[in-house]
């Protein structure tokens, strides 16, 4: 017969008399095997079986006291929702859909024109002097008018004589000559004569750029009146300066 160590046949008695099988005597520790033995009248110890089932049992409590629960933000963690693979290159791909959306629903910039490029170079360079709607010194500003009219009393025709003006100045021409129509009503313009002279701007814009300014001025401030036929001439001119290539616009259309 397997001898049964001691702790363990204390063990199981300590179980016997939890499960009220057995009484409790009050005794520290139980009889041992050699006790049992001598005594004829004593209570026969427990058997091997009842001893291994005991330390089985005992086991199976200990293990399940130990355990550990888990943390709340580690079972959390595991039973949340997931995000699904396949969603991952959607969010990916998200932003640069939403830029390429915008980008196709926007409307597609104004062509540029003679008339629209001349406006943004005239508000650049011209304004200051002129004023914004061509009345110059009668509308406290330094140059000279040009509305109503008065640009194509000096310049009758959009020619050499006044793209030249545009390119040269008061200097260009000399202070002290006159430039323009020298039967003009009320007599020439005398270059310099104002005291605010005209500066040149050859150097600082392209033929098409004066020719489209030169044509704001006359057919928007002064209001020349022109034909299809004489606009479309006039489109095709500053077309072949190289009006409408700078900021990728349609040329043409004058008005």
């Amino acid at each position: 017969m397997t001898e049964v160590p001691d702790y363990l046949l204390e063990r199981s008695r300590q179980r016997r008399i939890a499960l009220g099988l057995l009484e409790d005597d009050g005794s520290a520790g139980g009889a041992t095997p050699e006790a049992a033995a001598a005594g004829g009248d004593s209570v026969s110890g427990p058997s091997s079986a009842d001893v291994i089932a005991a330390a089985k049992a005992d086991a199976k409590l200990e293990q399940v006291t130990e355990t550990q629960l888990e943390p709340e933000w580690v079972i959390a963690a595991r039973t949340r929702t997931k995000i699904p693979m396949w969603a991952l290159p959607v969010m990916f791909f998200l932003p640069l859909w939403a830029f390429v959306y915008v980008k196709l629903t926007e409307p597609p910039p104004e062509p540029v024109t003679a008339i629209t490029e001349g406006a943004a170079t005239y508000a650049a360079q011209c304004a200051s002097c002129h004023g914004g709607d061509g009345a110059g010194s009668e509308g406290g500003g330094v140059g000279r008018p040009l509305y109503n009219g008065e640009v194509l009393l000096t310049f009758p025709k959009l020619d050499d004589d006044m793209l030249y003006w545009l390119a040269v100045g008061s200097e260009g021409i000399g202070i002290g000559n006159p430039y323009g129509a020298t039967d003009r009503p009320g007599g020439a313009h005398i270059s310099g004569e104002t005291g605010a002279n005209m500066p040149g701007f050859g150097g600082a814009l392209t033929e098409y750029k004066i020719y489209s300014v030169a044509r704001y001025i006359r057919e928007m401030l002064s209001g020349e009146q022109l034909s299809e036929q004489e606009i479309e001439i006039r489109d095709a001119e500053w077309e072949a300066l190289g009006g409408g290539k700078d900021l990728g616009g349609g040329g043409g259309g004058g008005h």
